[in-house]
């Protein structure tokens, strides 16, 4: 098994038997600003700090692909649930400093005649615990 990455104890990785890897990473940042009226004239803006950075990424599983899709939301779930605070590394790197999942969307997209999810996508955001 080659290991791609973790989040937390949520692992990215492919073997010749599994695939659950990520796609389509967005990194936000930001900036906050107060603005000011100021008689007659254009507001003007104080800076005052930074907003919290966001990530959000999809994942996709498929027990065609060796995973099985509602063990794996259930733990994406949990940790969401919990509050669990988690590092993203990937490869050898860190990204970021500590991460909360703040928000999951799902695409269960495949069921077979018995009711059983086959494959699903889930969007996964993350904000940045400070």
């Amino acid at each position: 098994m080659a290991l791609i990455g973790a989040l937390g104890d949520i692992t990215f990785h492919v073997s010749r038997n599994a695939i659950k890897t990520f796609d389509n990473m967005k990194w936000e940042s930001g900036a906050k600003y107060a603005s000011h009226d100021v008689h007659l004239q254009a507001p003007k803006l104080e800076y005052t700090g930074i907003e919290s950075d966001n990530i959000s990424f999809d994942m996709s599983f498929s027990v065609f692909y060796g995973i099985d899709p509602v063990r794996e939301i259930n733990n994406i779930a949990r940790a969401r649930i919990t509050g669990e605070v988690m590092r993203l590394v990937i490869g050898n790197k860190i990204y970021g400093r500590r991460w909360v999942i703040t928000k999951t969307s799902k695409d269960l997209e495949k069921f077979d005649n018995r009711g059983n999810l086959l494959s699903a996508k889930i969007n996964i955001s993350l904000q940045a615990y400070n």
